[in-house]
């Protein structure tokens, strides 16, 4: 992290100063789709950072919720959003290789749900459009008995 203080002449040029620092971005892809960013950046011996829900993935915060009360390390400490799809976390930045594992194994749990919810409706399209094919099947052999 870095300070940046205007400083002209040994005098304050203007009351504004600025704290600049790059967070740590992670973004989890399923195919093309989006389905979570993570941001963190180190704090003192903290780690501090925000899990974000694309649009479409919303849905997916309660189970997140879940999968993270299952066990998780016992630094992490998380304020969850569900009004803006997002996430608030610290931890200690001892903890930061089990953390990021234990992000990780959350993470693969849901790209699973999301894979298992597209082939279901996939599924269910199909069988939809098999129902109406027989519906109409049984119609045009009923009017042929009939006929």
């Amino acid at each position: 992290m870095s300070l940046a203080l205007p400083i002209s002449n040994l005098e304050i040029a203007s009351p504004a100063w600025t704290v600049t620092s790059t967070p740590e971005l992670i973004r989890f892809n399923l195919g093309q789709q989006e389905i979570l960013k993570i941001f963190s950046q180190p704090i003192a011996n903290k780690m501090q950072g925000m899990c974000r829900f694309e649009r479409r993935f919303e849905k997916l915060l309660p189970l997140f919720r879940g999968l993270i009360l299952l066990g998780k390390p016992a630094t992490l400490s998380l304020i969850y959003d569900f009004d803006r799809a997002q996430v608030f976390f610290t931890f200690s930045q001892s903890e930061s290789q089990e953390v990021e594992r234990f992000f990780n194994r959350v993470i693969d749990l849901l790209k699973k749900e999301v894979r298992f919810k597209q082939i279901l409706e996939k599924v269910i399209e199909n069988n939809r459009r098999y129902q109406a094919e027989q519906a109409l099947l049984h119609s045009s052999l009923h009017r042929v008995i009939w006929d």
